[in-house]
This record gives structure tokens, C-alpha cells and sequence, in this order.
């Protein structure tokens, strides 16, 4: 893009020296002709008309060149930008799927979880039935540990 700018900054330098130029020689030329006569220089005049024309076309096509490697950069930024945001709804799109899909295994989970919390409380109901039913007492033989933590 600098190289561009430069170009353009120097292909308008150069403009201004040919118009400058330019003026320079027309105003020879009339000066010229008020002196000598436009006869015997119309030869020359026709030469100097034809360097304007040349240069003129020369700045137009070298114009032409610089806004056309402009419009290409932007046209490949454009470019690339799209293909960018066509990458970034793929993605996104991906991440939707995914996060249903852990929703849906969350939902899952809870469920099993609160299934297996009813089963263990029914199995601990049962087994404190079984244990009342039975008559059976538990005794363990061990120290005193309040007794023993203030010694």
C-alpha cells in the first residue's frame, strides 16, 4: 500500500514538473511567435502539441494503473474478509451444536443423578428396616475420643 502512495505521490510530482514544464513552453512559444512570427514555427509547435498530447495520455494510462491496483488490493481484502466471516458462521454454527448438546447432556446427568438419590435413599430406608426388624445391635470397643483429646 506505501509503495502505491509513493507511486501516486510521485506520479503527481511529476505531473506538476510537466504542467509546469508546459507552461514554461507555451509561454515561449507565444513569446516566440510575438518576435519572429508564427510562420517558420509551426513545425516546432506541432512537435511541442504532440509531447503534450504524449505526456498528457502517459499521466491518464499511469493513473489508470494506480486506481487499478488499488481496486485489486481491496477486491483481495474483500476477498479475504468474506472467506473470514464465512469461517467465523461455520464455527459458530458448530459451537450451537455442540452446546445443545451438552445442555441435553446436563439434562441427562441431572436426571440420573436424582434417580441414583432415590434409589440410595430407598436402599438406606430398607437396609435401616432390615436392621430394626432384626433386633441387631452394633457395639464397637473403642477408646473414648473426647476423653482421651483432653488428656
Amino acid at each position: 500500500m506505501q509503495s502505491l502512495n509513493d507511486l501516486l505521490a510521485s506520479y503527481l510530482d511529476r505531473m506538476r514538473s510537466l504542467e509546469t514544464k508546459n507552461q514554461k513552453l507555451e509561454s515561449k512559444i507565444r513569446e516566440h511567435l510575438k518576435k519572429k512570427g508564427p510562420s517558420h514555427y509551426f513545425k516546432t509547435i506541432e512537435d511541442l502539441t504532440a509531447q503534450i498530447f504524449t505526456n498528457t495520455v502517459d499521466n491518464a494510462c499511469i493513473v489508470l494503473q494506480v486506481d487499478s491496483a488499488h481496486l485489486e488490493t481491496e477486491l483481495a481484502m474483500c476477498q479475504s474478509v468474506e472467506s473470514n466471516i464465512h469461517g467465523l458462521h461455520k464455527v459458530i454454527d458448530d459451537i450451537s451444536v455442540t452446546w445443545l448438546q451438552l445442555e441435553t447432556e446436563i439434562e441427562a446427568l441431572k436426571e440420573e443423578l436424582l434417580f441414583m438419590k432415590k434409589n440410595h435413599k430407598e436402599e438406606v430406608k430398607g437396609l435401616q428396616a432390615q436392621i430394626a426388624s432384626s433386633g441387631l445391635t452394633v457395639e464397637v470397643d473403642a477408646p473414648n475420643l473426647r476423653t482421651s483429646a483432653r488428656s
